[in-house]
This record gives C-alpha cells, sequence and structure tokens, in this order.
C-alpha cells in the first residue's frame, strides 16, 4: 500500500502549486476512488480516463457553451430557478399581517443548483420536483456511500449490488430526462452522446455529477456565510438579493463568491502525486493575514472598492479551481456568477420586495460556534437539518 504525502503541515504555496501545475489526467486517473467513480456511476470522462483527446473534447464543448452564456441565458437560468423554489419555502401567515418563509439551507442550495445545471447547460425545463429532488439527493447519497470503498473497488463486482442498482436506476432517469436534450442541445448531443457515449448508450452523469456536486456546496457555504452574519449585519445579504440576474455582478457581489470559495472550498482536498490540502492554503494567516479563519469578502476589494484580481492571479494562494491544466473549464467566471445569481435568486424568494430583510437561521447543528459567527465545518453532511426563517412584521 502507498502512503500519499500531504501536503498541508507547514502549508507550503510553493510546493502545492507544483503538486497541482505538474498533475496530469492520467494521475488523476490512477488516484484511490477513481476506480470507484467509474465503476459505480459507469462514467466515462476525464475525472476516470486518461485521455487526452477526451480530455480537450470536454473542455472545448464546456468553453464553447460557457462563451454563448449571456445575460439573457442568466436571466432564463434565474427565471426556472424561482419557479421552481416554490415547494421548498414553507409560508405561514400570523392573524396580526405578519408572515414567515422558512427553507432548509441545504436542500434549497443542492435544488438550484440541480435546476441551473440543467437548464444553463442543456435548456432542459420544467423537471417536475420528485425527479429533481431524487436526482440531487442520490447523487449525494451514493457517492458518500461510495468512498468506503474506494481503496478496493477496482472491479465493479466489488461493489456492493444495491449501491450499484441505485446508481443504474439513476442513470435511466436522467437518460429520460435527457430525452430531448440528447437531440435538440449540442453539449449534450456532442459530449454525452458522441465524446463518451451513443445516442442509444449515453449517460448523462459524466457532465451532470461534475457540473454540479462541487458548484452545489459552493451554493451552499454561501448562503450559510451570509446568512450567519444576523440581521444585523445584512450587507452581503443585500448585495446578493439586489444583483440582476442578467447584469454583470458588482465587484461586491464577485467578492462575496470568491471569499466563499476560499473560506469553504467545495473541493478541500485533491489526490494528485501529493494529496493536496487546498483548504489549508487558503485558510493559511501567512497568505491572508489575520483574519483569514473569517469570512471577509471585502480583503478581495481595493481601496476604490474594485474587485482585485491580483488576490487570485497565477501564483497566489486562491486555488478552488485547481491550476494549470487540469483548472477547471468554469474557473473563467462561468461558476462564481452561477453562485452570485442562484444564491441571489434564494434571497429575492426569501426577503422580497426590497424590504429590510430580518432572519435567523436554526437548527440542531447550529451549534454555539455557528451562532458567534466563528468559521463553520466544513464538509457536504454538515449542517443538514439547519433552516432559515425570514420574517416581516405586520
Amino acid at each position: 500500500m502507498t502512503v500519499e504525502k500531504l501536503i498541508s503541515s507547514d502549508h507550503n504555496l510553493e510546493e502545492t502549486l507544483n503538486a497541482l501545475q505538474e498533475s496530469t489526467i492520467a494521475i488523476r486517473a490512477s488516484k484511490t476512488g477513481a476506480a470507484t467513480l467509474k465503476n459505480l456511476w459507469r462514467l466515462n470522462n476525464p475525472f476516470v480516463s486518461d485521455s487526452a483527446e477526451l480530455q480537450q473534447s470536454y473542455r472545448r464543448a464546456l468553453l464553447k457553451t460557457f462563451s454563448r452564456t449571456n445575460g439573457e441565458t442568466w436571466a432564463a437560468i434565474a427565471r426556472s430557478v424561482s419557479a421552481s423554489l416554490d415547494p421548498l419555502l414553507h409560508h405561514k401567515c400570523g392573524a396580526d399581517g405578519s408572515y414567515t418563509i422558512t427553507a432548509n439551507i441545504r436542500d434549497v442550495s443542492r435544488h438550484v443548483t440541480l435546476v441551473a445545471v440543467l437548464k444553463g447547460l442543456f435548456d432542459i425545463d420544467n423537471v417536475p420536483i420528485e425527479t429533481l429532488t431524487y436526482i440531487g439527493s442520490e447523487i449525494h447519497r451514493l457517492t458518500v456511500g461510495k468512498k468506503q470503498y474506494d481503496a478496493g473497488a477496482t472491479k465493479p463486482d466489488y461493489l456492493p449490488q444495491d449501491l450499484q442498482r441505485s446508481a443504474d436506476r439513476l442513470i435511466d432517469i436522467l437518460r429520460d430526462t435527457f430525452a430531448e436534450a440528447k437531440e435538440s442541445n449540442e453539449l449534450a448531443r456532442t459530449v454525452l452522446c458522441s465524446v463518451s457515449g451513443t445516442p442509444d448508450n449515453f449517460n448523462p452523469l459524466n457532465l451532470v455529477i461534475p457540473a454540479f456536486e462541487a458548484p452545489w456546496r459552493g451554493v451552499y457555504y454561501t448562503l450559510l456565510a451570509v446568512l450567519q452574519q444576523g440581521p444585523h449585519r445584512p450587507e452581503d445579504v443585500l448585495t446578493l438579493r439586489d444583483c440582476p440576474a442578467h447584469q454583470q455582478p458588482p465587484p461586491a457581489a464577485v467578492a462575496i463568491a470568491h471569499e466563499s470559495l476560499r473560506l469553504y472550498p467545495p473541493i478541500r482536498r485533491v489526490r494528485r502525486e501529493q494529496r493536496v490540502d487546498i483548504e489549508a492554503i487558503q485558510r493559511d494567516t501567512r497568505y491572508w493575514g489575520p483574519t483569514a479563519a473569517m469570512f471577509n469578502p471585502s480583503r478581495f476589494l481595493d481601496k476604490n472598492g474594485e474587485f482585485d484580481a491580483s488576490l487570485t492571479g497565477p501564483g497566489s494562494a486562491w486555488m478552488p479551481f485547481a491550476v494549470g491544466s487540469m483548472k477547471c473549464p468554469s474557473a473563467g467566471g462561468y461558476s462564481t456568477r452561477m453562485m452570485i445569481i442562484l444564491a441571489g435568486e434564494v434571497l429575492r424568494r426569501l426577503f422580497p420586495n426590497n424590504t429590510m430583510p430580518q432572519w435567523y437561521v436554526d437548527g440542531p447543528e447550529w451549534d454555539s460556534s455557528a451562532k458567534q459567527g466563528h468559521t463553520l465545518r466544513a464538509g457536504r453532511d454538515e449542517y443538514a437539518s439547519v433552516y432559515v426563517v425570514a420574517s416581516k412584521s405586520g
């Protein structure tokens, strides 16, 4: 058994950057967990394949799609998200005219991200709420469930049959969901039905998993972080809520997304030749100052209130999308804008009519540390029961 070196004890930026720069798709495909990922989900994409041609085909297709995403596209995504949210928002009216809106933050984050992925990348709309909930929860459940088999499941037979049957059932449901898109949508037609499969044997998870898994956690921790501050510090909530989807986000909104990705990176550690601790680097006081453990979006703004791109450029300690040839195709602004729009749409539904927002966050996992504003625990299963209650007096 090979023991991987973990680049984290000294949080050395140069070593971390070198490890990421020198990484290749062959290294990633050979690492522990890639076989389980491939076999459970029956994938054929750059996360499990060492084919440079396949990687480039994916990158070209995605960059083409991202380049075509304009203000009208973002507005359409926001409308789809808003229209789909009603079943997840629980309204209660008081006799005095007051009302509250309650929402589970994790469930809402997962839901809006899946709606945005289907609409934004594949022009799939109006999927039943039950189907969306099933897809999102099953991807999450099976991703967590497979981890205990990552070390040894090099063959499909090594995976429990109930786990494999659940994955196959999910793939079948997604094929039905993509029945029209595989013919009408360029990304689905070229990548899913040509590069990674055929029209008769295609797997939407090849794109859905990478497009959904990390982004929903980005939206989740953005909402947790801005709502954690409470109504006495509403600036970040107002910035996101009042940011129109069809317009370029203002620097303050961009700073919120970047700070969320810094303090709470969806991909905390990656396996390369060494195991790289991205989270440790992005919280290191040597690179981010004494407030490195605090959520402080203003660190990304210069004295004129403009976004300070020097903090995210080459050689910086901000690397949520990795660096080098393995850098995520969405790193050019697509992912951060999606986070801004989705978090903003949720907040618009919670706090409508441009009123001054009032709210509180609670739930069994919302402990004293979270209530006191300390750094939140990171992880896909943290704060699952936590909810926000938005209120308005009568």
